[in-house]
């Protein structure tokens, strides 16, 4: 044990899994929500992902106390896509998802809806 071993990062090789080593290379965007049940909105996504589409996104110029962040990581060629949901009181985290995949055709329509084109 040395003087330098406080400096350490412990445990982060056991805990990340293949899949979050890979998003690390991915794109990552983030998009606010309106606040909805959100138990019920990680199980429909989970059963369609094109239940994000029904989600609808928070005005940029409101005050947002309570509402739903999503992660959408992509790759560089949108062939693999994911989403995470995050849910926020208050600016304090209080619930999330796990990792959960979106086709192109449904990531298309759902970025087009706050203004992001892809090809």
């Amino acid at each position: 044990m040395g003087i330098f071993d406080i400096f350490k990062k412990r445990g982060l090789q056991q805990t990340e899994t293949p899949l979050k080593k890979r998003l690390r290379d991915f794109k990552c965007r983030r998009i606010c929500y309106v606040d909805t049940d959100f138990k019920e909105l990680v199980a429909r996504v989970a059963a369609d992902p094109a239940a994000v589409l029904s989600l609808e996104p928070v005005n940029y110029y409101a005050v947002k106390n309570q509402y739903i962040m999503a992660h959408v990581y992509s790759s560089e060629d949108c062939s693999e896509n994911y989403v995470k949901f995050q849910r926020f009181d208050y600016e304090r985290k209080t619930d999330e998802s796990s990792l959960l995949p979106l086709d192109r055709a449904t990531l298309t329509k759902a970025l087009a809806k706050v203004g992001i084109i892809i090809t």
